[in-house]
């Protein structure tokens, strides 16, 4: 870390209870926190804690019994967090991919959660459904060009053809 805060939390955590000769057993019998939980947040192990939400107050107990100002040790928390949070989310794109793509050693390994995860089904349409569709489509199809012969047919029956008179449209003359 950078600037300011060029230690982690852990470190900072560590330093500061080491300067006041507190030992671990000591700062656990007086804050009721557990020794593996105080020897995770001095590693930056925050990952060993199995709820998240219980950690700023562990660091505010820690932070009360050694004497430290409890925000800036949660403030100091808050960035860790956050930055480790973008480290997790971050991927490099490759410079120079190459024709077939990211190689095996380029890509990480899925993350725990994905493996609960079931993976998506390709939705398959039934072909039963599909050729029903294409009978309905052709008889639709076949009614409207019958419909149109019809109509032509009408027409040609109904209005005789222009000149002649109607006995000579049956065949017989006058």
């Amino acid at each position: 870390m950078p600037g300011r805060y060029a230690e982690t939390l852990g470190q900072y955590l560590r330093r500061e209870r080491e300067s006041r000769s507190i030992s671990l057993e000591e700062l656990s019998k007086g804050t009721r926190i557990s020794l593996p939980i105080l020897e995770a947040l001095e590693r930056d192990d925050f990952a060993f804690i199995p709820q998240r939400e219980f950690i700023p107050g562990f660091l505010r107990g820690f932070a009360r019994h050694v004497g430290l100002d409890r925000d800036e040790v949660l403030r100091r928390y808050r960035i860790q967090s956050e930055l480790a949070g973008r480290k997790e989310k971050f991927r490099q794109m490759p410079l120079f991919p190459g024709p077939g793509g990211p190689t095996e050693e380029a890509t990480e390994p899925e993350p725990e959660w994905a493996e609960r995860i079931p993976p998506r089904e390709k939705k398959k349409i039934p072909w039963k459904i599909l050729l029903q569709v294409a009978i309905v489509l052709m008889a639709l199809g076949l009614s409207l060009y019958l419909h149109q012969i019809l109509k032509k047919t009408e027409k040609g029956g109904q209005n005789p053809a222009p000149g002649r008179n109607p006995a000579e449209r049956s065949g017989k003359s006058a």
